[in-house]
């Protein structure tokens, strides 16, 4: 009898946890609409390492690189860091609500072949330019307001 009532009391605690997990806020996850008007939990901006698929409509070809262009945002101190085709860069950033901001933008100074350094000199600059962003799923868009500069994907 002691047993039975030592297997209910442990169902009645499992089934409570079980059930306040599954309800768990998930406020480090970007909701962003969907087109039909719904809203889509995506996955969390910050703390993801985003990799470059496009440039516009352009899909991103390097020479003397493995084309892992990519981009992390650090929740805790507004930062930011990546690859950019043939340095590493970094800088830091403002988001409110969908609204992005990239500033004090710098990098590391290596050399490569002319036509990468002329696309890494691109994505830098372009970086300044991005106002807001959006989330789709695994996919994230960097925008100038409604023109979208760059796409990433979750890695």
């Amino acid at each position: 009898m002691k047993n039975l009532l030592y297997l209910s009391i442990f169902l009645i605690l499992a089934t409570t946890t079980s059930c306040s997990i599954l309800n768990k806020d998930k406020s480090n996850n970007i909701v962003s609409p969907s087109k039909n008007g719904e809203t889509n939990q995506s996955i969390d901006f910050f703390q993801t390492e985003w990799q470059l698929i496009r440039v516009g409509a352009i899909k991103p070809k390097l020479t003397a690189t493995d084309n892992n262009i990519s981009i992390l945002f650090s929740k805790d101190n507004s930062h930011f860091a990546g690859f950019s085709g043939c340095n590493r860069y970094f800088g830091k950033f403002e988001v409110k609500k969908e609204n992005l901001k990239l500033m004090d933008i710098g990098s590391t100074k290596m050399a490569c072949p002319d036509k990468d350094m002329s696309f890494e000199n691109n994505f830098l600059n372009n970086l300044n330019k991005v106002t807001n962003y959006s989330i789709n799923v695994d996919t994230l868009f960097l925008k100038n307001k409604d023109r979208v500069v760059f796409v990433f994907i979750a890695r």
